[in-house]
C-alpha cells in the first residue's frame, strides 16, 4: 500500500508529489499530458508587485522570503535548473508613479521588493519608459516544462509515475483507503487543475477557467531581464521571446485566436518599439477561481480524499508556500487558512 495516489502532474501535482517523498512519504502520480497542460504553457512568473496600481501580491512577505530557497532546493532533488531569477523591469506609466516608490525605496513595506528605480529610459532596450522604471526582486519565471520533465524521470525512476489518463469509475473508495487500477493508497489527492470539474467527486467546487495565451517570437537583441507592463516579454533558452498573457473568462475551445494575438500584439507595441517577428502561439486554461484564491483541503464526505487546486495565474508564486501548508495540514490537521479552505464552498457539495 501507497501513502498518497496524487490525480495530476501539472506544477501543483509535481511540487506537492516530491514534497511528500522528501518527508519519506509513498506516492504515485497519474496524468496525461497534452499541449494544452496549462502548466506545460504557461510563463511560470513570480512577481511580487503586481497589477496596475502596482500593489503587493497577496501574502507577498511570506511567501517571497521562501520561494527561490524552495525551487533551488527543488532543483537539488530533481538534478536540474528551472529557475531562472533575472527580475522584472516595469516602466512607471508617470511621474507621480515614479515619485511614490522613490519614496517607497526606504519603506522596510517595500524595499525588500525593490532592486533599484531607474529615473530616466531604459537605456537597453526601446521602451515606452520616459519616466524610467523599477526593477522588482526577487523575481523571474520558472521553465516549467523543464520542471515536469525533470520530475516525471525521477518519479518514473522511483516507479512512482503512471502516464495515462485517469478514469474516475476505476476508483473505488472504502472507509479509510482507495483502490485504483487494483493497488492501494491510504488517501487521494486532486490537482488537475480544471479536469477536476469532470469528476464526480470535486465536479461541484466552483473552479473558474480562465484562457490564456502567450505568443513567441525573435528580437534581435538578448533579454537580459524580464519587461512588464500590460504584458510581459521574457527570454527562453531557445533565443526567441514569449510575450503574454491575456485572460479570457468565456471562450469556446482552447487554441491560440487571432483575436487574442491581435490584443497581445496591440499591448506589446506600445511597450516596446522595436521589431518582433511573431513565430506562434500558445494557449492554455488556468484553473483559477472567483475569489482568486486556491481550494485546498478534504472532501465533505470522505476524510481521505482531498484537493489541491486553484492557483490560477499565480501558481508558481502560491504554490510552495502552501505546499508547505498542506503538508503540515495532512500530518497533523493543522487548521488551513480560511480563505484557502474548501470547506468555503461546502454549501455547494450536493446532498444525498
Amino acid at each position: 500500500m501507497k501513502d498518497y495516489l496524487i490525480i495530476g502532474h501539472g506544477l501543483a501535482g509535481a511540487v506537492l508529489a516530491h514534497s511528500l517523498t522528501e518527508k519519506n512519504h509513498s506516492v504515485m502520480v497519474i496524468d496525461q499530458p497534452n499541449e494544452n497542460h496549462s502548466s506545460t504553457v504557461a510563463a511560470g512568473l513570480y512577481n511580487p508587485i503586481t497589477g496596475r496600481q502596482m500593489v503587493k501580491t497577496w501574502l507577498a512577505d511570506e511567501i517571497f522570503s521562501m520561494l527561490e530557497p524552495f525551487y533551488r532546493k527543488l532543483e537539488q532533488h530533481l538534478d536540474a535548473i528551472f529557475l531562472q531569477a533575472i527580475g522584472i523591469y516595469r516602466p512607471f506609466v508617470n511621474q507621480e508613479e515614479q515619485n511614490d516608490w522613490d519614496i517607497k525605496q526606504s519603506d522596510e513595506k517595500f524595499s525588500p521588493f525593490i532592486s533599484f528605480i531607474r529615473k530616466k529610459h531604459h537605456p537597453e532596450y526601446q521602451l515606452d519608459d520616459p519616466f524610467g522604471g523599477i526593477q522588482l526582486k526577487p523575481a523571474g519565471f520558472l521553465q516549467i516544462p523543464k520542471l515536469l520533465q525533470s520530475s516525471k524521470e525521477k518519479l518514473l525512476h522511483q516507479a512512482s509515475y503512471l502516464e495515462e489518463e485517469y478514469d474516475e469509475t476505476r476508483l473505488v473508495v472504502a472507509s479509510n483507503h482507495v483502490e485504483y487500477n487494483g493497488e492501494t493508497y491510504r488517501k487521494l489527492i486532486y490537482a488537475n487543475g480544471t479536469r477536476a470539474l469532470n469528476t464526480n467527486l470535486f465536479g461541484w467546487v466552483p473552479l473558474r477557467p480562465v484562457k490564456g495565451e502567450i505568443l513567441r517570437g525573435k528580437l534581435d537583441k538578448p533579454l537580459k531581464t524580464i519587461l512588464n507592463r500590460g504584458v510581459f516579454i521574457l527570454p527562453t533558452d531557445t533565443g526567441l521571446v514569449r510575450v503574454g498573457s491575456n485572460y479570457q473568462h468565456h471562450f469556446e475551445d482552447i487554441l491560440p485566436s487571432n483575436k487574442g494575438q491581435e490584443e497581445i500584439t496591440r499591448k506589446l507595441e506600445s511597450l516596446l518599439h522595436e521589431p518582433i517577428e511573431i513565430v506562434d502561439s500558445v494557449a492554455g486554461v488556468r484553473p483559477a477561481t472567483k475569489d482568486r484564491r486556491p481550494i485546498i483541503g478534504k472532501h465533505p464526505e470522505y476524510e481521505h480524499i482531498y484537493l489541491f487546486n486553484g492557483f490560477g495565474s499565480k501558481g508558481v508564486s502560491l504554490i510552495p508556500f502552501f505546499t508547505d501548508k498542506f503538508l503540515t495540514y495532512l500530518s497533523d490537521e493543522t487548521p488551513l487558512m480560511e480563505e484557502v479552505n474548501i470547506t468555503r464552498y461546502y454549501k455547494a457539495y450536493p446532498s444525498k
